[in-house]
């Protein structure tokens, strides 16, 4: 893809400093530039979405998930994390 950009002098100046400075050509630094954003917004999306997902909507995906998997039946009322250990000492 290429893309024209209109910047200041001071901006292109600037922009091929911090690429010489790195040892890259400008259209390499702007490349490592963009993808970096643009890789950092993804995340970004993704951490949003998770945050802001609903209960509901978690346990529709869950739902979803497990669909088609083996019931397991419930764990006992009294279970607790000793009885892992049971066997143990």
């Amino acid at each position: 893809m290429t893309i024209n950009l209109n910047l200041s002098p001071e901006t292109e100046r600037l922009l091929r400093e911090k690429a010489a400075q790195k040892g890259l050509a400008l259209d390499s630094f702007l490349r490592q530039l963009v993808e970096r954003e643009t890789q950092a917004a993804e995340g970004d999306l993704r951490q949003s979405a998770a945050v802001l997902m609903q209960p509901a909507e978690i346990e529709r995906l869950l739902d979803e998930f497990s669909d088609g998997l083996p019931s397991l039946r419930p764990l006992a009322a009294d279970w607790s994390r000793a009885d892992l250990y049971a066997d143990h000492d």
